[in-house]
This record gives structure tokens, C-alpha cells and sequence, in this order.
């Protein structure tokens, strides 16, 4: 009964949220050091969703992916629990691949 679940995930969420069945994709557009952090908190706050919830988030199955043009000075990295979310070039989410340029 997953979907009785997740019914509530985005309530405590600042940032944008996609839900499709197990999948669930957190995203925001990071113009400062404010915006990495809101994405952290939210992390954060998905990661006591899942515990209050007793819901198991694989954190080896976490990516983030970085959409810019910009040249990236200082890597960002963001966590799930005490695990460093790996940082990939690209991604798959229902069967498209999405690219960092």
C-alpha cells in the first residue's frame, strides 16, 4: 500500500517534487548558497518522512544531476542521512534520459 504512503510526502516540502509509483525526484533551481541549502533541508525532511513513515530510502540509489551552463566553481554535494548522494552527468526517470549539458 505504498500509494497510502507517499500521499503526504510534499506537504513539508519547500522544494518541487515528482511522485510516479516507488520513483520520487526533489528538485530546484539553485540560483545561491540559500537554494543549496533549502534543497539539504528538504532532503533532510524527506529522509524523517521515510522514517516516521517506515518507508526505506536507498541512498546508493540516489543521483543528482546538475542542469547548467554555467561553469560550476565548487562541487555541490548533498546528503541522504550521513551517505554523500552520488553526483552523476545523466540519469534515466520512466524510461527518458535526462543530460547534464
Amino acid at each position: 500500500m505504498l500509494l497510502g504512503y507517499v500521499n503526504d510526502i510534499w506537504r513539508n516540502l519547500e522544494s518541487a517534487i515528482k511522485l510516479f509509483a516507488d520513483d520520487c525526484i526533489i528538485y530546484r533551481k539553485i540560483m545561491n548558497d540559500s537554494d543549496i541549502e533549502s534543497l539539504q533541508i528538504d532532503l533532510d525532511r524527506l529522509g524523517r518522512w521515510a522514517v516516521e513513515n517506515a518507508v526505506k530510502i536507498i541512498p546508493g540509489k540516489s543521483k543528482a544531476v546538475n542542469f547548467t551552463r554555467a561553469r560550476v566553481k565548487d562541487p555541490i554535494y548533498y546528503f541522504s542521512g550521513d551517505q554523500r548522494i552520488q553526483e552523476v552527468r545523466c540519469c534515466k526517470y520512466l524510461g527518458i534520459t535526462y543530460a547534464a549539458t
